[in-house]
């Protein structure tokens, strides 16, 4: 499957509002997860069963559920029709080829982000969609696979940390993406050490070295496509009028719209710091090759003048002194081929092959 689009052969010819899953199920059973908390308090609870989980639900709390595993089309139905989210919206969860999105219903918004994680063994940065339906005083994640990227804000509402038990729900949706947006920071700056590094390295350019250098461009390209959208979700965010979102919250989602400026910065960056580094890389072999052939030039110079003088005068001379010696003819043999021995000495010591 393509990495820069997912396949949509299965919604081929589907109605709009079909509840269809488009990815790859990365989970054999669905996880399931309540955090219900106030200004006092704090409960924490896993279920088996979907149904089960929505009776717990109490809206006189902010309650969080969480989702591992959204391949399970039934029980994206029973929620969205607990809570009276539309098709579409369901749909666009259930599509994990999508881009960062927002999407408003009377009485909830739904908001699709991404999730990266970045392997710095293999150099490969991989991409999961995360959900999240905002309702009064109800937070629904979704996510493809069960991962860590919100135990920073679970530690938060379990040991009472910050305001966040003070908050409503929209303040909850915010500290779930910042962790996000922290991840790609976090993730650019690893990726970034090591694309700095590879400078010095240029200096003796080898076939190796162009192969990491396209790999750090594609994964950057990839980075860059999935981090920017978000852009766009937080701009429509922030116009909202919606009554989910308080006044008093704004300030907060436009900080975290500023340090998703920041990631998008660097991600720039470090795209065009591969573009010069591959720029400076195929510079270093045109500038070798030249060394080469400046060294080969002069090898023909010397051996041009003395070539044209044996070929007009030969050896057709009457004394030539090793012309009746019984060795002579190994001799030769013996200078031509150290000759070229040498050259193939200094050749391979300047690294020209």
């Amino acid at each position: 499957m393509a990495r820069f689009l997912k396949s949509r052969i299965k919604a081929k010819g589907a109605a709009p509002g079909s509840l269809i899953f488009m990815g790859k199920q990365k989970m054999d059973n669905i996880g399931i997860r309540l955090f219900k908390y106030n200004e006092h308090e704090t409960s924490e609870k896993e279920f088996k069963s979907i149904d089960k989980a929505l009776k717990a639900i109490d809206t006189t709390q902010i309650n969080w559920l969480n989702i591992d595993g959204i391949h399970e089309i039934e029980v994206i139905q029973k929620i969205g029709s607990h809570f009276n989210i539309s098709n579409l919206a369901l749909e666009n969860i259930l599509n994990t080829g999508q881009r960062s999105k927002f999407f408003e219903d009377k009485e909830s918004i739904t908001l699709l982000t991404k999730a990266i994680y970045y392997n710095s063994e293999e150099n490969k940065i991989t991409v999961e969609q995360i959900s999240f339906v905002l309702l009064n005083n109800v937070v629904i994640s979704f996510q493809e696979k069960k991962g860590d990227h919100f135990e920073p804000v679970r530690k938060r509402i379990r040991d009472n940390i910050g305001r966040i038990h003070k908050s409503k729900s929209d303040y909850l949706v915010y500290a779930l993406i910042d962790s996000l947006v922290d991840n790609y920071l976090i993730n650019l700056e690893q990726m970034g050490e090591k694309i700095e590094t590879l400078e010095a390295k240029l200096d003796n350019p080898t076939k190796e070295i162009s192969g990491i250098l396209f790999q750090y461009k594609t994964e950057i390209s990839y980075f860059r496509k999935t981090i920017k959208p978000l852009k766009e979700l937080l701009i429509r965010l922030l116009r909202s009028k919606n009554d989910l979102i308080e006044d008093t919250n704004m300030a907060y989602y436009h900080e975290l719209y500023d340090l998703n400026e920041q990631a998008i910065d660097a991600v720039e960056n470090y795209f065009t710091m591969t573009n010069d580094l591959i720029n400076l890389y195929n510079t270093n072999i045109s500038n070798k090759a030249n060394e080469v052939m400046k060294v080969l030039t002069i090898f023909a110079s010397i051996f041009i003048p003395l070539t044209f003088i044996a070929g007009i005068y030969g050896t057709n001379f009457e004394y030539v002194p090793e012309l009746h010696y019984k060795y002579s003819y190994f001799i030769m043999w013996g200078v031509l081929i150290s000759v070229a021995g040498i050259m193939l000495y200094f050749f391979r010591k300047n690294k020209w092959f």
